[in-house]
């Protein structure tokens, strides 16, 4: 039986990687929704194999246009701006994209009759900084956000619950912890340092890589992986349910960006400095969750050794670089 199935902020980090999966099956239909001026790189080598419809979460009637059209059983709602550090500078843009935005999907969704099943994803950042003691976070652990986009998340997450309680919409949470791989943006720390060792690899930059905060430490799991478990949430979660994914990988950035110093083919030193204009005003030491909740639903388990995760990414921003975009 063919799915149609809609894919929100297909053209970002989760979006493509989720196309990518979703494609391999010749009974899904798969349509993105896309702003007019998004740019494609991440999609360049799908293009003949999804359709993109342009419109804006921001804009109902734009989403009202892209339910009609695309008809869709499920919805993968990856739409969002999803960096900490820029949501200081702009927080009016957070709520209204990610919280508002969610209104106008739902909203679109009740005018046009679409019982789609939702899957939403949302973000542990909404945990805050939550003290060691109560470390591993579970569903239950209290929410406490520290950052505008946090709490635009926060937003998100009750608006949905909202929508579910209210209209019985099959809508499935998940918060899902550090994420990695090919085509995150450099404003993730990985993601970064890669980038700065790549440049550093072709003489484009001094050996000296500007980091942030290394202290903190997060749970790491491979996009790749990620994937899978979204699509096992949405086969599987139950509606007005909230799960939390990630792996047992522990690091701290620190120990990141040491693993893609010994990935380098970097013939001299490289070293790294912190600057001042990278350390947040306000940072999550532990993000560590307890996944035992979804591990009991779905039986996933990761795949991908976190090294393995690591070298894909210093090899995007090499082929990046090597194209010329930066």
């Amino acid at each position: 039986m063919e799915k149609n199935i809609l894919i929100t902020g297909i053209t970002g980090f989760a979006g493509s990687h989720m196309a990518d999966i979703l494609v391999t099956s010749s009974t899904n239909k798969i349509v993105g929704l896309k702003r007019p001026n998004s740019q494609l790189r991440n999609i360049h080598h799908l293009q003949d194999k999804i359709e993109l419809i342009n419109g804006d979460l921001i804009d109902q009637n734009s989403l009202i246009n892209v339910l009609e059209i695309s008809q869709p059983s499920e919805i993968y709602h990856f739409g969002a701006l999803s960096w900490v550090s820029p949501s200081w500078s702009m927080p009016s843009a957070y709520m209204q994209t990610n919280a508002i935005g969610t209104i106008n999907l739902l909203e679109a969704m009740r005018i046009t009759n679409c019982n789609a099943r939702v899957l939403v994803s949302c973000t542990p950042e909404e945990y805050g900084d939550v003290p060691e003691h109560l470390i591993p976070i579970t569903e239950d652990t209290r929410l406490s956000p520290v950052n505008h986009y946090a709490a635009s998340k926060v937003a998100q997450d009750a608006i949905c619950q909202s929508y579910f309680t209210s209209y019985d919409m099959q809508i499935i949470r998940t918060r899902a912890f550090n994420h990695e791989g090919p085509r995150r943006d450099i404003l993730g720390a990985n993601a970064s340092f890669a980038y700065q060792i790549a440049r550093i690899e072709r003489n484009l930059q001094e050996s000296v890589i500007e980091v942030g905060n290394l202290s903190a430490k997060r749970n790491f799991t491979d996009i790749k992986d990620m994937v899978d478990a979204y699509i096992l949430a949405m086969e599987k979660g139950n509606p007005g349910e909230l799960y939390l994914i990630g792996s047992q990988q522990i690091q701290t950035i620190r120990d990141c960006l040491n693993q893609l110093i010994e990935l380098s083919n970097y013939e001299g030193e490289i070293t790294y400095e912190v600057q001042e204009s990278r350390i947040r005003p306000t940072e999550l030491n532990l993000l560590i969750g307890d996944f035992t909740k979804f591990h009991e639903l779905t039986k996933w388990k990761p795949k991908v050794p976190f090294k393995e995760t690591l070298q894909s990414i210093l090899n995007y921003w090499r082929d990046f670089i090597d194209k010329g975009y930066y």
